[in-house]
């Protein structure tokens, strides 16, 4: 993640609230875990999530990766892992999330994923994040409504 952040230009980034390109500073953290889609080591990771300030509309927003989805402790393909395979699947599993958990994600997901694509099964797993991203345009984890949230460009 550390890496994510610093290969960050600043100076290319576009505010989602008031547009203008460029003017965002540093503006502290917040700790999250995150549950990595990574079953050979400790899945469960925390991390220091760097936040940004617009400084034209003061503005703030969390720096997160493609990967990561906003409010949430899982990635991206961890949430597909729980959509497309049973519940009980030694993959889904073996990272040690509450089944109640595992249901409400999914049925979240798939309504959501209906939504926007009705023949998403259809989709390979790659493409069906870019659709995602390319129909979200997710860049900053700023809002809690999907449909307002943006990703790095660099990343699709």
């Amino acid at each position: 993640y550390q890496a994510f952040v610093a290969s960050i230009d600043l100076l290319s980034l576009h505010c989602p609230v008031c547009g203008v390109v460029g003017l965002f500073i540093l503006y502290g953290h917040y700790k999250r875990f995150v549950i990595t889609d990574d079953t050979s080591n400790d899945c469960k990771i925390n991390i220091r999530v760097q936040r940004i300030q617009c400084t034209q509309c003061r503005s703030t927003h969390s720096l997160l990766p493609t990967n990561f989805v906003p409010y949430t402790q899982f990635t991206y393909l961890f949430i597909y892992y729980i959509v497309t395979l049973d519940e009980n699947d030694d993959l889904i599993t073996s990272f040690d999330v509450a089944l109640q958990t595992v249901r409400k994600i999914k049925a979240r997901v798939i309504a959501f994923w209906d939504s926007l694509f009705p023949d998403w099964r259809d989709f390979k797993q790659n493409d069906l994040k870019i659709e995602s991203l390319k129909r979200h345009n997710i860049l900053f984890g700023s809002t809690r409504s999907y449909c307002k949230l943006f990703v790095l460009p660099t990343e699709l």
